[in-house]
């Protein structure tokens, strides 16, 4: 099963071009399986997430990318917090607490390989492919999800239409909640793909 976990959408994150809906149909035409919005440190309501999936006829999970002082997170399993979590320490708190799981989004994007005890520490593995990375940049952040006890994933970063489903994570089990994608993800059952 292929999901794009990399998504932004309009108007949760303000650097996307796409509505939700319109990523959804662009999934479906490109051959995902199902899509998981990740918005700029917002949350998706779960009863929103439920419509939308509902409405469209199609697999839609959540997760977030947060903004923190070691890079951009991607999150998965974690509920909003009381307070805001500006550092990868309060981040990795909150999600042993609720049972979440981590990536290093985009790790390569600067140039710049940053691994240091407290990477390996907070993050499950790393995004080892990223649809709005250079090849190098990906041949990079694959070779540094070897050195993590879980594979790394793929998503595209999808911000515009041209983007949606560049990359993705192919999984090895059938995910059709938000729980078994959790499990899979925790699981290691999946591996990063390139799609075009």
């Amino acid at each position: 099963m292929l999901i794009d976990l990399h998504c932004h959408t309009a108007p949760r994150s303000s650097c996307s071009d796409l509505a939700p809906r319109e990523l959804i149909e662009l999934a479906r035409q490109r051959g995902l399986g199902a899509i998981c919005l990740t918005e700029h440190d917002t949350w998706w309501p779960e009863d929103e997430i439920a419509a939308l999936r509902a409405e469209a006829g199609f697999p839609v999970f959540h997760g977030v990318e947060l903004t923190t002082d070691m890079g951009h997170i991607l999150a998965f399993g974690l509920p909003p917090p009381v307070a805001p979590l500006a550092t990868a320490r309060n981040v990795f708190d909150h999600a042993a607490a609720h049972g979440g799981v981590l990536f290093l989004a985009h790790p390569a994007r600067d140039g710049l390989l940053k691994v240091t005890a407290e990477t390996v520490t907070y993050f499950a593995s790393v995004e080892a492919l990223n649809g709005s990375d250079s090849r190098l940049q990906n041949m990079a952040a694959t070779g540094l999800a070897k050195g993590f006890r879980l594979p790394g994933i793929g998503g595209s970063d999808a911000h515009t239409a041209d983007e949606v489903g560049r990359t993705a994570t192919s999984f090895d089990v059938p995910v059709h909640d938000q729980a078994e994608l959790l499990a899979a993800l925790h699981a290691g059952s999946y591996q990063a793909v390139t799609l075009e």
